[in-house]
């Protein structure tokens, strides 16, 4: 007779049914929740509302689609599949229950199925049935959009499939329960951990480079971080309101799903060579142990380290230097044995094997943080080719920049001087940050300011850079200084304007100008511009920015401490609006949107002048706004009277 092998067994299948129904159950509830459910009490508001049928659409469809981004949450699925994975792989965990089941005349082959798949059905049938009601309540309700229901069915099961997978893998490396959550948070984040820690490190060492830390294409090794920042609602920016238009990130979960294959057929072969005494251990596989130890001290040293010298304080560049390399040690020795404590499940981990060990990983440390100090790889002196620079930025108090070729160069040029005035402009720093009291130790100027460059290329990367500069006043006054070039820059007129308005100020129209006006008693009052008027006050500032008349109010920006106090409390307020969209200077520097929809026709600022600004005083006069500058407050004489009269209340409050 012909040997029958099996892949699935029932009995297993049933018992795993039985025994763990509360989390079908669960999953089952909360799916029917967020679909069927919501579906219905959503829509009962439309019966209140006078909408056209195009209106009543596209409600709709946001509806659907803010339910189905819900439905297809990840770090909702990821942890019911933590909740699954634990549950019907727990005999694992367990040295009796372990010895039990392997003992039953079934093979591993058909253990790991059946287990797996009962596993698998316990996220997807829940996800099914819901899809399958929320399709029903979507016809009854009026609904004519369900389709996107389909779409996040797909995605909920392709995201369900990779977590599961990926769980189920993790789960066939370590012998206990609690670890297999644990180690799943920690895989899932560890790729961006760990390069948020390395970027904060370097951040901490390296000249110019900032700690900020930047997705790239390799942050798909970290999938629950990567599946929450690339699959979502999408939205269409091109008119006035941001309209959603479906799901996003299908090419996403389609590859998670294929590569969730790869770990299933990895999990089988690990499970497959498990030695079934690991339950109870950590580690079920022992060449993970090095790499867990290793791990465990790299990732526990670092973040230990750079934590204890922001709490200290320390802001010299050696003072960090010799800072992180003493705390990198003491912590990464401490978690290296920690780590091996847990392996081991005891405290005699001093052997001799263990010491050498640490001895080289703490060695692969130093070389670490010296090769970040003395700039080994030439980041710190790092400088784009000029031809394939496609647009440039500076950002001090202001940004300046653009596609100009001839901003490009002023901008570089600044560059170049502050890689080479590290040596200086550290001391300056370290000096300074030396005195009692940093501000009034500096009588004669302002301290320090930060300077940020960033550079656009033509391939589409970035190139960005930080740095703390000496600004002292007779720098900016100094067009041979680092601070004073930063300063001229910002004061040409276009820069000044797409400060002061947009990037795209030349084709705003205005809506609103009006200046704010004060009386002795501090009461204000509004002056409104007609629209002609607006047009005159409008070249009057334009004017002043094409004089330079602006440079003590943009000066004033870097003293952060304390105002000159001769502008005027006065300001010129004004709302703008443009057909075809308002770009602001930071979102070209960011390339991120200001507005939460991305998009905007129409805002509004303010001017700050001072007595420098004639034209705009002029035209404050011609329009009627003002009878004479007399009719103007300084923040100074502000200032004063508003002392004086507190004190008079307080006396009047003292009388009574």
């Amino acid at each position: 007779m012909k040997s029958k092998t099996s892949c699935f067994n029932k009995a297993i299948f049933k018992k795993n049914i039985t025994h763990f129904w509360p989390i079908w159950l669960v999953f089952i509830a909360w799916n029917l929740f967020i679909l069927p459910f919501m579906i219905y009490n959503t829509s009962l508001q439309y019966s209140r509302m006078h909408l056209s049928a195009e209106q009543l659409k596209q409600n709709q469809n946001s509806d659907i689609l803010s339910l189905v981004s819900v439905f297809t949450n990840p770090g909702i699925i990821f942890a019911f599949t933590l909740v699954v994975v634990v549950a019907v792989f727990s005999y694992l965990y367990n040295n009796r229950a372990a010895n039990t089941f392997h003992a039953f005349p079934v093979t591993r082959k058909e253990l790991f199925v059946t287990n797996y798949v009962s596993g698998l059905l316990f996220l997807i049938v829940p996800q099914v049935i819901a899809f399958l009601a929320g399709m029903l309540v979507s016809a009854l309700c009026g609904y004519t959009n369900a389709n996107q229901l389909f779409i996040g069915l797909l995605f909920a099961m392709g995201i369900s499939f990779f977590f599961y997978s990926f769980t189920v893998f993790i789960a066939m490396f370590t012998g206990q329960s609690f670890a297999v959550p644990v180690f799943a948070v920690i895989l899932n984040f560890l790729y961006v951990g760990a390069k948020m820690l390395f970027s904060n490190l370097r951040g901490m060492l390296a000249y110019g480079i900032s700690a900020n830390f930047n997705s790239g294409k390799l942050d798909l090794l970290s999938p629950l971080y990567y599946f929450i920042d690339k699959v979502g609602v999408d939205y269409d920016y091109s008119g006035e309101y941001a309209v959603s238009t479906g799901l996003t990130g299908s090419k996403v979960v389609a590859a998670y799903a294929l590569a969730a294959v790869v770990f299933v057929i990895a999990a089988y072969l690990v499970y497959r060579k498990r030695d079934i005494e690991t339950a109870g251990s950590l580690i079920s596989v022992p060449w993970i142990c090095p790499i867990f130890r290793w791990g465990a001290a790299f990732c526990g040293g670092c973040l230990f380290s750079e934590m204890f010298c922001d709490i200290i304080g320390i802001r010299s560049n050696r003072g960090i230097f010799y800072g992180l390399l003493l705390l990198s040690i003491l912590f990464s020795t401490v978690f290296f044995f920690v780590a091996q404590m847990f392996l081991e499940k005891g405290f005699r981990v001093f052997r001799k094997k263990r010491l050498l060990e640490c001895g080289v990983m703490l060695a692969a440390v130093v070389v670490l943080l010296l090769g970040i100090e003395f700039d080994w790889t030439g980041q710190e002196k790092k400088m784009p080719d000029p031809s394939k620079v496609d647009r440039a930025y500076i950002n001090s108090v202001q940004i300046a920049g653009g596609s100009d070729s001839e901003v490009i160069a002023k901008i570089m040029d600044i560059h170049s001087q502050m890689i080479a005035s590290k040596k200086e402009f550290e001391a300056f720093v370290a000096e300074n940050d030396s005195q009692a009291d940093y501000y009034d130790g500096l009588s004669d100027g302002y301290g320090t300011a930060y300077v940020s460059i960033k550079y656009f290329l033509k391939n589409g990367s970035t190139l960005q850079r930080h740095y703390e500069v000496p600004c002292l006043k007779e720098m900016l006054m100094d067009s041979t200084t680092v601070i004073g070039k930063t300063l001229d820059l910002c004061l040409t007129p276009e820069v000044y304007l797409k400060n002061q308005i947009c990037s795209n100020y030349e084709d705003m129209k205005f809506s609103h100008c009006n200046i704010d006006l004060y009386d002795g008693g501090r009461e204000r009052r509004e002056y409104v511009f007609s629209t002609e008027d607006t047009d005159k006050i409008y070249q009057a500032i334009v004017q002043d920015a094409k004089e330079g008349n602006f440079r003590n109010i943009i000066s004033d920006m870097y003293n952060y401490y304390e105002s000159s106090g001769d502008d005027y409390y006065n300001t010129i307020n004004f709302e703008y609006y443009n057909k075809n969209g308002i770009v602001s200077m930071h979102e070209e520097y960011t390339q991120e949107p200001q507005n939460r929809y991305g998009f905007t026709r129409s805002s509004g600022g303010s001017i700050t002048f001072d007595d420098n600004c004639k034209n705009l005083i002029s035209a404050l006069i011609e329009t009627g706004a003002i009878e004479s500058v007399d009719d103007l407050v300084t923040k100074e004489v502000w200032n004063k009277e508003t002392e004086a009269l507190e004190v008079e209340e307080d006396v009047e409050a003292a009388v009574q």
